[in-house]
C-alpha cells in the first residue's frame, strides 16, 4: 500500500537513500538522461519513462493518446522527442496499482528534471485517486499548479477513473 508520495526534481532525487519501503518513478527526456539517478535499481523498485514536458495549449484541441513518429515531430522541438502518450500513463497506473494493492507499505518518489510539471501531475493523480498523503504540499517549494495537463490527462484515460 501506498503511504505517501513525494515528488522532487532530479537534483533531490539524486540525494535520496534508496531503501526496501521506497519505490520510485524517473521522468526524464533523452536531452535530461545523463541527469538520471544511477542508484535507481537500489529501490524497492523503479519505473524508467522518457518523454519532454510538453501539453496542448489552452484552446487547442487534445493531441492524439498516441501520436506518430511525424505528430511527436510536429509537436516537440527535436525530431528525437517524445511527448507524453496514453502507453507511457497505462505503465504508471499499473506502476502504482500494483504498489498500492501490496500489503506492504511503500513511499511513492517521482522525479522529473524540475519536480514541477511531470512529477506534479504523477503525484496529483495519485493524489486524487488513491487517497494518498502529498506531505510536501505547503512547504514553499513543492506545488500542484504546474502540474503537466497532458499527463494528468492521460492518467485519468489510462485509469478509466473520472474527474
Amino acid at each position: 500500500m501506498l503511504k505517501e508520495v513525494l515528488f522532487m526534481g532530479v537534483r533531490e532525487a539524486s540525494k535520496l537513500e534508496p531503501g526496501s519501503d521506497t519505490v520510485i518513478i524517473s521522468i526524464l527526456d533523452q536531452f535530461e538522461e545523463h541527469n538520471r539517478p544511477d542508484h535507481l535499481h537500489r529501490f524497492k523498485d523503479d519505473l524508467i519513462l522518457y518523454f519532454v514536458d510538453t501539453f496542448e495549449k489552452p484552446g487547442e484541441p487534445d493531441w492524439p493518446d498516441q501520436m506518430s513518429e511525424e505528430e511527436h515531430k510536429v509537436i516537440c522541438k527535436h525530431d528525437e522527442e517524445k511527448a507524453p502518450e496514453l502507453i507511457d500513463a497505462q505503465r504508471i497506473v499499473e506502476f502504482i496499482n500494483r504498489h498500492h494493492a501490496s500489503p506492504e507499505q511503500v513511499r511513492l518518489v517521482v522525479h522529473c528534471h524540475g519536480g514541477v510539471s511531470r512529477s506534479a501531475a504523477v503525484a496529483k493523480w495519485v493524489g486524487e485517486f488513491s487517497a494518498v498523503p502529498l506531505l510536501q504540499l505547503g512547504d514553499g517549494v513543492h506545488e500542484l499548479n504546474g502540474a503537466n495537463p497532458r499527463v494528468l490527462r492521460m492518467l485519468v484515460k489510462a485509469s478509466g477513473k473520472k474527474r
